[in-house]
């Protein structure tokens, strides 16, 4: 009964951390209309990062003071990701496909990870309290749960604009979009008002 728990609380923790809009989802949806692949590592690099970002928290945290860096977290989040906003719009549809001038491969969902505050703030809030009280074992189903969410997306987005084409193609570009720069806002936002304090 212990390991079914266990097993459970690991991918919906896996899912929690994957699942709700945000930057990293913004990209795999925008990567999955060009091939289900695309979309997947995307989704791989940004796991690679949380495990990184795992190994320091626990790794870390009684050395560590993350929080002493958040202005910087923010400001490079903030700008990465209104410069990924930028490459969105520039995209283009044309039947079945995107065009597009920039390359986005499993490096660029790892780098997007790891200056991700989203992702940062969950491991060091949510992903540290779960260690605390249930210790390392969670964490081996959490990426079970990550892969099984970001292949079940990538799918479902690729195969709804194959099926539904070009008006679907443009509302995912413009969501992909507005959460983009709107994250990206917020973060530089919060960077400056942490600088200026």
């Amino acid at each position: 009964m212990i390991i079914e728990i266990t097993i459970l609380l690991g991918m919906s923790l896996g899912v929690s951390l994957a699942a709700p809009p945000g930057p990293i989802t913004a990209m795999i949806v925008d990567r999955s209309m060009t091939s289900v692949m695309k979309g997947f590592m995307i989704g791989m690099g940004a796991m690679s990062a949380d495990f990184t970002l795992m190994i320091i928290t626990i790794g870390f945290r009684s050395v560590v003071d993350l929080g002493a860096y958040d202005r910087y977290i923010f400001l490079v989040g903030g700008i990465f990701f209104i410069l990924l906003s930028v490459g969105v719009v520039r995209s283009r549809y044309s039947g079945n496909t995107i065009s597009e001038k920039r390359n986005m491969n499993y490096f660029s969902g790892l780098f997007l990870g790891l200056v991700n505050p989203m992702q940062i703030a969950w491991w060091i809030t949510a992903g540290l309290s779960v260690f605390q009280r249930f210790g390392i074992e969670p964490f081996y189903f959490l990426f079970l749960g990550i892969v099984l969410w970001v292949a079940f997306l990538t799918y479902a987005i690729n195969r709804s604009v194959v099926r539904y084409g070009k008006k679907l193609a443009e509302g995912i570009k413009l969501f992909s979009f507005v959460i983009l720069v709107s994250f990206g806002m917020v973060f530089i936002y919060y960077g400056l008002n942490l600088i200026l304090k």
